[in-house]
């Protein structure tokens, strides 16, 4: 039996009547989560908003900090205190996060205390994520070096000063922890899954992330309480517009080698000039700078476009947002060194000495307002309540070290509840059970006599590695996209033919099931070119986490649909039956990606469907010809071996 089912009895109802909040209304579809160890209720009387991309979002938080009046708690997968999130006309334009953090913290009226927890296993996680640039800093600067060498080198020293003076307590107010998922919980979140048992993939399972992202302002005043669900990490990287400009000089430039190692080198091409002798003329100066330029350019490249939706909430679904942050503020510790991190490598012995000399260091760590947990206990979910709130929330994770798989629960159900259209925009979309499950609930409708036609719009990225690809696969066959991943398909057509078996099902054979299935890139291209060139088309880096399920609810938070999100990296989501916000959501993210909304709230979307086909294969011929394509939409293509399959 598919895992996705196991708590499909718990929906079970012969009438469901709602009377909490108006419209009043009977047999209502069980949107919410419902297991037999629920975390998280529904919470009522709470507001919601969607923020698409990094411009939306980091604009809003930097308001919000800057209101906010007693404190501010970070949860993040990743932190760049150097990232700009309000920016001029380039990507270093603006002030940066560390030091809108230290102007909060520091001034003399209303001053706020920050709490920053991010996830950090060890060097080597770090190497290969960069997700915490500078950590290391100045304490370990060959390695913090390389770890950083993409950086510009103003935002490098930057991220290495800001790390550490955090983590030596220098800066009053600011109070930075880390954490790590500990081995011993990865083998029961493994439970009833199905993982690949290659070396890569078994390293993957060591390192479980903390893949979390969330903000909460002010807990401790309610009336002025607000929070964030976010897709978006804290790392420049995320910074983007909705439109996705091409070349958008305000997104971060990274270089292929230091930054300044890179300038030297550059400066040494085209005609050199005696440093004692500084007559060039400005015909010279000019031509010097170009070239100079030339070469940088040519060993660097602007961040990629960048597609994330995130939610901004306030009510009483912060009262679980305090108890997510507050229970992972406990289970993290103090920023250690690099000779503290060497005992988490789950492949060297238990290094008791080190560990020892750790915990000494720990003990004299100072923890600041360590009452703030049991005086945030006495705050009651209630004194959170909108007026004027009139969404329904509910919080969900996925948490291996308390055993939870609420997130997945979430698909389950919003694909068995689903009638008419599911909208899946998401970085990973390669669990291979949710597919299956999509077939056996659309079977189901169709055995009780249920004929309408399903959509499924699906939108992600090329896998960044190869070993994506085989996940990736595992459900782009099962939902009738074989031929968009060619090595697979041809290798699964071969086998057929020689076991005589049925060969991969295609979109003519799902749609006589009842099912018709999209699969899509988003691209984007310069403008104001008549011809361009193949340089100038760029793929957008879908990676957001939403979906959206016939206009009636959504989901928006971490979680990508893949093993990892599922079932053993800590994630959070929150799941709505605003109707109002899931239609305005479906119709902005149309817009934004094909330039047409759709049909009305409830309407069919077979002329939508339609539309994003020819949109697709217009777009094809289009960037064939060398012209500008006219939306995002691209086919979802792959071609090339697949890797070893990853966690």
């Amino acid at each position: 039996m598919n895992t996705m089912s196991h708590n499909a009895y718990l929906y079970q109802e012969l009438l469901s009547y709602r009377d909490n909040a108006p419209p009043i209304q009977a047999l209502a579809p069980c949107w919410f989560v419902r297991l037999p160890n629920p975390v998280y209720y529904v919470r009522y009387r709470c507001h919601l908003e969607p923020l698409i991309c990094g411009e939306e979002v980091f604009g809003k938080i930097v308001e919000d900090l800057r209101n906010a009046r007693h404190s501010v708690d970070i949860i993040t997968w990743g932190f760049d205190p150097g990232m700009v999130l309000v920016r001029g006309s380039t990507a270093e334009d603006g002030q940066r996060y560390g030091d809108l953090l230290k102007e909060i913290a520091t001034r003399k009226k209303n001053p706020v205390k920050v709490r920053l927890l991010v996830w950090h296993d060890d060097v080597l996680s770090q190497e290969f994520t960069k997700s915490v640039p500078g950590y290391y800093g100045r304490r370990f600067a060959s390695i913090d070096c390389l770890l950083s060498s993409n950086y510009s080198e103003s935002h490098q020293a930057y991220n290495a000063e800001w790390f550490s003076q955090v983590c030596a307590d220098d800066i009053p107010n600011i109070h930075f922890h880390v954490r790590h998922v500990p081995f011993k919980f990865l083998l029961g979140s493994l439970s009833g899954e199905s993982a690949p048992a290659n070396v890569m993939a078994c390293l993957g399972e060591v390192y479980a992330a903390h893949h979390q992202k969330m903000l909460l302002v002010d807990y401790e005043l309610p009336k002025l309480a607000r929070g964030y669900v976010m897709g978006h990490n804290s790392i420049t990287d995320f910074w983007d517009t909705k439109e996705h400009k091409f070349q958008d000089r305000r997104r971060e430039r990274f270089y292929k080698k230091d930054h300044a190692e890179l300038q030297k080198d550059a400066w040494k091409k085209g005609q050199q000039f005696d440093s004692f002798n500084l007559s060039m003329t400005e015909a010279e100066q000019r031509e010097k700078e170009r070239v100079v330029q030339a070469y940088i350019d040519a060993h660097s490249h602007v961040a990629q476009p960048y597609q994330d939706v995130s939610s901004r909430v306030r009510g009483p679904i912060l009262y679980d947002l305090n108890h997510n942050f507050c229970q992972a503020w406990e289970e993290s510790q103090p920023p250690a060194s690099l000779l503290c991190d060497l005992p988490r490598f789950a492949w060297l012995s238990p290094m008791l000495a080190v560990k020892a000399v750790c915990k000494v260091a720990d003990a004299f760590h100072r923890e600041m307002d360590p009452d703030f947990i049991a005086r945030r206990k006495r705050l009651d979910a209630s004194a959170f309540d909108l007026p004027y709130g009139h969404h329904n929330l509910q919080l969900l994770r996925t948490q291996p070290q308390h055993a939870e798989k609420a997130i997945k629960e979430c698909y389950a159900n919003l694909t068995r509840q689903m009638l008419h259209y599911i909208f899946i925009q998401n970085q990973y979309i390669q669990y291979g059970p949710w597919a299956e499950y999509l077939l056996e609930c659309v079977g189901s409708l169709r055995a009780a006599g249920y004929l309408k036609p399903i959509y499924v719009f699906m939108l992600t990225s090329t896998p960044e590695r190869d070993g994506m690809d085989r996940p990736t696969y595992d459900v782009a066959s099962k939902v009738g996209r074989s031929e968009s991943m060619r090595v697979e398909h041809e290798e699964a057509v071969e086998k057929a033919r020689k076991q005589k078996t049925k060969p991969p099902i295609t979109p003519k054979e799902l749609a006589s099931q009842g099912i018709n299935v999209f699969m899509g890139s988003l691209w984007t291209c310069a403008e104001g070119k008549e011809t361009l060139s193949p340089n100038d088309y760029e793929e957008i880096y879908i990676h957001s986490k939403v979906a959206i399920v016939d206009d009636a609810a959504f989901t928006i938070g971490s979680a990508n649909l893949n093993l990892r999100s599922m079932a053993f990296d800590s994630e959070l989501n929150v799941l709505s039956e605003a109707k109002d916000v899931a239609y305005q959501l479906r119709v902005d993210l149309f817009t934004q990606c094909a330039g047409n909304a759709g049909p009305m709230q409830f309407a069919n979307m077979a002329s939508t469907f339609d539309l994003w086909k020819q949109h697709i294969a217009q777009n094809a011929r289009l960037m064939r010809a060398r012209k500008v394509c006219i939306s995002q939409l691209l086919p979802f293509y792959v071609d090339r071996k697949p890797g070893a399959p990853l966690v």
